[in-house]
């Protein structure tokens, strides 16, 4: 009796274990659906447009980032988020530390960290997203939780920054629609 007390107590206790993520030569995670790329953003968003995708999606991420930890072991753990995404953008990682080359849409190339600092990514990790012009239509700094990532993936497929409504206006009036509808 007492060693199944004790089981009990340690299993109430004890921290839930995520599933563990692979990690890249770089110190970023790794996730088979992100594109590797050579990092020419134009051909990326290229590729992604030619693919039927509504643009391309890129996370700035850094080694050791505890946040970016939890994206890809609880939101990129969802095989349907990974489904929306992907049938919806290619996606590709920026390492905010690195010194490999990045060509930027306007022709510029530069260093992975300098692409970050140019686009004002100070955060890990941050979400951008680009359309087929090149142009960022949205981003989502910090780790949010599975329900918030993927709302954010709606706001871009559903065209809320073409629509010009605001982030949260856009939220509350999708709210306020299906509740409608119900």
């Amino acid at each position: 009796m007492r060693t199944a007390l004790i089981a009990l107590i340690t299993l109430i206790f004890m921290p839930f274990e995520v599933s563990a993520v692979e990690m890249r030569d770089d110190g970023l995670h790794y996730q088979p659906w992100i594109k590797t790329s050579f990092l020419d953003i134009r051909e990326d968003i290229k590729e992604a447009v030619e693919s039927g995708k509504k643009g391309l999606v890129v996370i700035y991420e850094q080694q050791g980032c505890g946040s970016c930890r939890r994206l890809h072991e609880i939101n990129f753990a969802d095989q349907k988020l990974v489904k929306y995404i992907t049938d919806n953008f290619d996606v590709i990682q920026i390492n905010l530390y690195s010194d490999n080359e990045v060509t930027d849409v306007d022709g510029e190339v530069m260093t992975e960290s300098m692409f970050a600092e140019k686009h004002r990514a100070n955060f890990t990790p941050t979400t951008a997203f680009y359309d087929a012009s090149g142009k960022e239509v949205f981003r989502m700094p910090g780790f949010m939780s599975l329900k918030f990532y993927k709302r954010g993936f709606d706001y871009v497929v559903k065209d809320g920054p073409a629509s010009g409504l605001s982030y949260p206006r856009w939220v509350r009036e999708q709210r306020q629609a299906t509740s409608a509808a119900n």
